[in-house]
């Protein structure tokens, strides 16, 4: 499949330093030495955008898409390529197109999360997250997404309280109590939230006694 080859070429590239994987890639494609012609243009793409050279990066993956076929990888890179080259409403809007067309598509979801983030628009960046969450509410990143939308928004309670889902998640009980106990001290919880910070407190304080119990059995 095209995505094979695709990520046969991102590990090359991704070897050395990025010169040596130009140098690399475009021989390659000069001695016609290839399998499949979109992926040895993608994996030149990578090696530049190693290079940050983004106007290099953005004319093999035109050329790449150009040959017609069609990958969640390569519209990863050609947002990420808009973006990091100062195009940020070219790459979300890249990445907008890509997640219709692959919804499910986990690289898709945290790069257009981490874009806006980038963009300066933590707002919509917490509203994606949240969106993410009805059908992901285990996803770590997701919530490490939150958190940071939080924390670019001012909104420190809520930025402990995502990371104390992180430490949950990964089953650091003692660590998760810690953040819901930095989200009481910030101070800027209406009431609502602060019954939640309460309750998640209360259940991972009983979760930790347990854990206790179960090492001294």
């Amino acid at each position: 499949s095209l995505d094979f080859h695709l990520v046969r070429a991102k590990l090359r590239a991704a070897q050395g330093r990025p010169a040596e994987a130009i140098k690399d890639f475009t021989a390659l494609l000069a001695e016609r030495k290839f399998v499949s012609e979109p992926a040895i243009r993608y994996g030149l793409a990578t090696a530049f955008h190693r290079d940050r050279d983004w106007p290099a990066a953005q004319r093999e993956i035109d050329a790449a898409r150009a040959l017609g076929q069609a990958s969640a990888m390569l519209d990863h890179l050609a947002a990420d390529v808009r973006i990091k080259g100062n195009k940020a409403d070219e790459g979300l809007r890249i990445y907008r197109e890509a997640m219709a067309r692959y919804p499910q598509n986990r690289a898709l979801i945290y790069g257009y999360g981490s874009a806006l983030l980038e963009a300066r628009r933590p707002g919509d960046a917490l509203r994606f997250s949240e969106l993410q969450f009805q059908t992901q509410s285990t996803d770590l990143r997701l919530h490490r997404m939150r958190a940071a939308s939080h924390a670019a928004l001012g909104q420190r309670s809520m930025q402990h309280r995502a990371l104390a889902e992180v430490f949950a998640l990964q089953g650091q009980t003692a660590g998760a109590i810690e953040q819901l106990e930095l989200a009481r001290k910030a101070g800027d919880s209406n009431f609502y939230e602060t019954s939640a910070i309460d309750a998640r407190l209360r259940e991972l304080k009983q979760r930790r006694l347990e854990e206790l119990k179960e090492t001294r059995n």
